[in-house]
């Protein structure tokens, strides 16, 4: 990805999030205003100002976001994809139909920076393998859901 800094998803990565995901670590801030990151793989843009991510929601990165109403993505793939993405962040579905233990939250995108660096290339990402077959269907499921919603469905 060439140096781009806007306040929307570039054509690129629109067209690959909405198609495709990518592991990140996601970022937010705890109570006591320190910062969390944990790796997530489950992302969708209808839209090129907005994400749907699946995340536990259980976990602190779940709770951090619903409460600061905040976060920011940061994905390293091939070919030098390095990229940040932040934003405001609201609970869509507590729950998601394929897995109870799943929320959807909708990231209303601010600012989307490139990371590259002026010395190194980037040839490698964050990358996973599923521990078995019926995982990867899981996910496959989960993804399902999240690209079933339009831009229509999670205006507020």
């Amino acid at each position: 990805m060439s140096r781009y800094s806007g306040d929307r998803l570039p054509p690129v990565l629109y067209q690959f999030f909405a198609v495709d995901t990518m592991v990140g670590v996601v970022s937010t801030v705890d109570e006591d205003g320190f910062p969390r990151g944990a790796p997530m793989s489950q992302f969708y843009a209808p839209g090129d100002k907005v994400m749907l991510m699946a995340a536990q929601n259980k976990s602190r990165t779940y709770a951090n976001a619903a409460r600061s109403g905040k976060i920011a993505l940061t994905f390293m793939g091939a070919n030098n994809l390095v990229f940040t993405i932040q934003g405001t962040v609201r609970v869509f579905r507590e729950s998601m139909k394929s897995n109870h233990n799943l929320g959807i939250l909708v990231i209303d995108i601010t600012e989307v920076h490139s990371n590259e660096a002026c010395d190194v290339v980037v040839t490698g990402g964050i990358s996973t393998e599923f521990i078995s077959e019926q995982w990867r269907q899981r996910m496959e499921s989960w993804l399902s859901e999240l690209r079933s919603y339009t831009l229509k469905d999670i205006a507020m």
